[in-house]
């Protein structure tokens, strides 16, 4: 995400005393589930992971991030400000963190910033309808195809992957299944998987 960068790079000195830098290392804690949201992160290095373990110790992971990305914002100005799981660093993670009181600041006193956060949550919210629509998706190979596609396309072309077995996690399927799907696409030459990278080719069906 673009935006992010330019919404950073159009803060002055003084405004950016308003940001917190953190860092933390793989298996940190960022948030805990049920932890109150206080303020947005904008995540400049790495990638997180939220999920939450059900009461048969089941976990179930809904969202990766990598950076750059801002997480948070659904939450701060809501009536339920809970984190609805653990957000974990899956790498060594850098982030730049605005409470309120400094977000609400920055959002009246530089019109800039205001634009490229308002795009960026208006993008977010659209990103988050196409991944629910996919994940509503019956036919399994479908659904990891119209994912990879749209992974694909939100990432300028490439989307990189951690595991196969993390991209299982974000579909709520099994491993074994989704690596069967992907080698198949491979054969029908509808993607390309190269040191843990996925890109179209000429074959693809286009992202509806």
């Amino acid at each position: 995400m673009a935006q992010i960068i330019d919404m950073l790079s159009v803060l002055s000195a003084d405004e950016f005393k308003y940001l917190k830098f953190l860092e933390y290392k793989t298996n940190d804690i960022i948030h805990f589930q049920d932890d109150e949201c206080k303020g947005i992160d904008i995540l400049v290095h790495g990638e997180i992971k939220m999920s939450n373990i059900d009461i048969n110790g089941n976990e179930t992971t809904f969202n990766y991030l990598n950076a750059p990305n801002i997480f948070g914002n659904n939450l701060i100005f809501s009536t339920s400000k809970k984190y609805m799981g653990d957000v974990i660093a899956m790498s060594n993670v850098s982030l730049y963190r605005i409470d309120q009181d400094g977000l609400l600041f920055l959002l009246k006193s530089n019109d800039k910033f205001l634009k490229l956060y308002l795009m960026i949550i208006a993008n977010k919210s659209i990103e988050l309808s196409s991944r629910l629509r996919i994940m509503a998706i019956n036919n399994t190979y479908k659904r990891v195809y119209s994912y990879i596609l749209f992974r694909i396309d939100s990432n300028n072309g490439v989307y990189n992957v951690k595991s196969i077995t993390n991209l299982a996690s974000e579909l709520s399927l099994p491993r074994e299944t989704v690596s069967r799907i992907v080698s198949k696409l491979v054969r029908e030459e509808k993607i390309t998987y190269t040191n843990k990278q996925f890109k179209i080719t000429k074959n693809a069906l286009e992202w509806l």
